[in-house]
């Protein structure tokens, strides 16, 4: 073989190799930030309050057209994660077996306030509950 010829099949593995090596080190990143976007997006994040809560109860007279939902739809707060966590606790403080309730008697309904050493609003019906 002539020296040109010798040059150009040199010149041309080295491409060939070069070209492996670019398409193995950009795979390799490739499947760093996929890995790495992955850990990043299914993070959870929980803010944590500032201020201690405490528990409430208040007792509600039941109104006509009213329904556990309606009423826990009402009073729920952000320490229960949903409005069926609330319903249960509502007919366990109460001490109810169904979710029938009826026009006119009175159901005690918990919720949560933030406490403070100054001063608690409440209203004439509330009861701090203690757990």
């Amino acid at each position: 073989m002539n020296k040109t010829a010798n040059y150009i099949t040199e010149g041309s593995e080295y491409y060939r190799l070069n070209k492996k090596r670019v398409w193995s080190i950009g795979l390799a990143v490739l499947l760093v930030l996929v890995i790495l976007s992955v850990f990043f997006i299914t993070k959870t994040v929980t803010a944590q309050r500032s201020i201690d809560r405490t528990k409430l109860v208040t007792s509600i007279e039941v109104k006509k057209g009213d329904t556990l939902w309606s009423i826990a739809s009402e009073y729920v707060t952000d320490e229960y994660n949903d409005l069926n966590e609330y319903i249960d606790e509502i007919k366990n403080s109460n001490g109810m077996v169904s979710d029938e309730i009826h026009t006119g008697n009175y159901i005690i309904v918990p919720y949560y306030v933030d406490a403070s050493n100054d001063t608690m609003m409440m209203e004439a019906n509330d009861t701090i509950m203690m757990e």
